[in-house]
């Protein structure tokens, strides 16, 4: 009868010791599938969450198209490291969009020497004591040119060396690729070198799966408010530790322009501005590009700006509510 008992208690041992094993297999396989797959030596979506662009002045100059053409007619590479002097961001966004040739030469003011691009972009980090972020559209993702543009801008001679990088057209990417896709994407962008890579939200919010750090958002072209809804979808996603707000994408900006100097300093100055702390974004001040010249645009003297440029303007609200 003892007999009997051991034995049935052992066959019982050994079915619990079977079964534990059992789990242990299937929970470690349920973890594997939750794992996500990163190729070469990209990091984990978590380990990426931190690595998003730091300073609080974001300043916004499109000095340079792709193949180094020279985007602001009428502006000289003097009259551009002035503007930079002077205000002093941590950040120059979208400095430069799509791949750079260094030797190319820019514009420079009447009896100034020659200065190529090389020379102007590293003139440029050097008066304010900032780094650039780069732009390329990920249109050129089913052009096959993407990652060469982005290992050449990776590897472009300024210092601070380009580590952030801004994707533009980042809907219509999303929205007809694949998740695996889209993964794939931000892994061998990663690869490459890249710290931290931002999206454009700007035409709709898509999950970067863990892979953006940074996001952009943008003004309401009805309300001249903060687009909170775009603003809390980026919120959700953890990963995304910093969001900059947009009014200078090109139909914002000119719905924007279209406002007289008076509305658009009341825009910048009661509803943009002083609401970045509270609702935990910055806004990239739009300084300069193809069509637009903050410098142009001057307030009226009776006006609560007293005939104030909104360049003077947004210098002022840089000085208050992003620096230190």
């Amino acid at each position: 009868m003892v007999g009997k008992r051991g034995a049935l208690i052992a066959l019982a041992i050994a079915a619990i010791v079977a079964l534990s094993a059992t789990l242990t297999v299937l929970q470690t396989g349920a973890a594997k599938v939750e794992s996500p797959v990163v190729s070469g030596n990209a990091p984990a979506p978590a380990q990426a969450v931190s690595n998003y662009p730091p300073g609080k002045s974001f300043i916004r100059i499109r000095a340079l198209d792709p193949n180094s053409f020279w985007s602001l007619e009428g502006v000289n590479a003097q009259q551009v490291l002035g503007n930079v002097t002077a205000l002093k961001p941590d950040v120059l966004e979208r400095f430069v969009s799509g791949p750079q040739v260094v030797d190319a030469q820019v514009p420079v003011a009447p009896g100034s020497p020659p200065m190529t691009v090389g020379e102007f972009l590293n003139a440029s980090t050097k008066a304010c004591g900032c780094y650039i972020i780069p732009r390329l559209s990920l249109s050129d993702y089913d052009r096959g040119t993407l990652f060469t543009e982005a290992q050449s801008l990776l590897t472009f001679p300024v210092y601070p060396k380009m580590v952030y990088l801004s994707l533009d057209n980042w809907g219509p990417f999303a929205s007809n690729h694949t998740a695996a896709e889209v993964k794939g994407m931000f892994q061998r962008l990663y690869s490459q070198g890249w710290i931290g890579i931002g999206v454009n939200e700007c035409g709709g919010y898509w999950q970067s799966y863990g892979y953006a750090t940074f996001a952009d958002f943008c003004v309401s072209s009805d309300s001249w408010k903060p687009i909170s809804g775009q603003l809390a979808q980026m919120k959700n996603e953890s990963n995304i530790g910093l969001r900059l707000l947009y009014i200078d994408f090109p139909q914002p900006m000119m719905n924007f322009s279209a406002l007289s100097p008076d509305e658009e300093a009341k825009v910048l100055n009661h509803n943009i501005a002083p609401a970045q702390s509270k609702d935990g974004f910055i806004f990239v001040y739009p300084i300069m590009q193809d069509f637009w010249n903050c410098s142009t645009h001057v307030t009226s003297q009776g006006s609560n700006f007293h005939g104030k440029s909104l360049y003077d303007l947004m210098k002022g609200l840089i000085a208050r509510y992003d620096s230190g």
